[in-house]
């Protein structure tokens, strides 16, 4: 079964349902009370499995018995995508609706004529190993004999189903592989046209939130926690909002020193226009890497030097509990900095990581200059 599928198609479609900020995550995991995005997950989760299953799956071998239950595994394998198939198609286009529904386009010379591809298919799934000796079929109970070589012109493997009813004819049913792959790449090809559709659904989403203005307010410290609302109901994206987080944290912080009151201040008016550049990309909900966030993520030959201190202080910063090392860094940044932004923990969290962020961005080492 080699190339007839490919593993790149259910790759590409899950990095889109993962791209776009989490977009089907943050809309279909709570879709009118029902969490989508779980079915969303299991459904791609199965396609590749099967996908990869079919891609890896040996010849088809000389023994009879053997051939059967690779027939039948290759049947599973185009239920479980077609099933799937049908369950992103309810979540993204028409839950209503059934894709193919009604097409005779895959199967020649039908056994049972009234029968579209969809229920035909898994008829031939119902007689070719799922559940072979509880088959209903033309308004009689009927059982499927063990498949054998088809002598039909096209068709690969055979099975003769049995009536119950006395006298009752048996029938033929000729099983064509061919066709069978081609009722798979039609479905599996489906992914296509659902995939267009999220990206539509996504377009529309922008347009929508795009269009409902974000408030504007004078004072930085009322304009972040506006942004800090809006980010939620804007895709609720983890970078965003850790950096508005992080903002307003500082702007809350108030410096009594005197000494260190001007540098915070013109630190502050530094961090003006990332406040603006995301106040921007959530307006146009262009949710991208921000590019006037250097004054908040700073890199210095101190940060360099204090790089374990650093990190487990802000482990201290956004985590919930008490770090008995606490006054150990602070220790170490005032041993750096000859004191100078007088490090204690008795200060509120905000502050002293404001304190930080003036540390690294104006610090001196006793050594010179940083």
């Amino acid at each position: 079964m080699k190339n007839v599928v490919s593993d790149a198609k259910i790759s590409n479609f899950r990095d889109l349902v993962n791209s776009n900020s989490s977009f089907v995550y943050q809309i279909y995991k709570d879709k009118d009370g029902k969490n989508l995005f779980n079915l969303v997950c299991s459904s791609m989760d199965w396609i590749t499995v099967s996908v990869r299953h079919l891609d890896n799956s040996p010849d088809f071998d000389d023994n009879i018995d053997t051939k059967c239950m690779q027939i039948y595994s290759l049947i599973s394998s185009i239920d479980l995508i077609l099933e799937s198939i049908k369950q992103l198609h309810r979540v993204f286009i028409d839950e209503k609706t059934v894709p193919f529904s009604g097409e005779k386009c895959c199967f020649e010379n039908r056994l049972f004529s009234n029968e579209d591809d969809n229920t035909y298919f898994k008829t031939i799934r119902a007689c070719f190993g799922a559940h072979p000796v509880a088959l209903s079929q033309e308004n009689t109970k009927r059982f499927a004999s063990w498949p054998f070589d088809s002598n039909f012109n096209t068709g690969d493997l055979t099975v003769h189903l049995y009536s119950r009813d006395v006298n009752k004819d048996d029938l033929a049913l000729h099983l064509n592989i061919d066709e069978l792959l081609a009722f798979l790449t039609t479905r599996y090809d489906y992914l296509d046209v659902i995939a267009d559709k999220v990206e539509f659904h996504f377009v529309e989403y922008q347009k929508k939130l795009s269009k409902q203005l974000i408030e504007s307010k004078s004072a930085p410290l009322q304009q972040l926690y506006v942004l800090k609302s809006e980010s939620k109901k804007r895709l609720d994206n983890d970078y965003y909002n850790g950096e508005i987080d992080d903002l307003i944290m500082i702007f809350e912080a108030e410096i009594t020193d005197s000494a260190l009151v001007p540098m915070a201040e013109n630190y502050k008016d530094s961090l003006l226009p990332l406040i603006e550049e995301i106040k921007t990309n959530l307006q146009e909900m262009n949710i991208v890497d921000l590019k006037n966030d250097s004054d908040l993520r700073i890199c210095s030959d101190l940060s360099r030097e204090l790089s374990y201190e650093l990190g487990k202080f802000y482990n201290w910063v956004y985590g919930d509990k008490y770090d008995p090392m606490l006054h150990y860094y602070l220790k170490r940044f005032n041993e750096l900095t000859d004191g100078k932004f007088d490090f204690n923990d008795t200060d509120e969290i905000n502050l002293t990581f404001l304190k930080a962020k003036l540390m690294l961005k104006n610090s001196f080492f006793k050594e010179g200059m940083v």
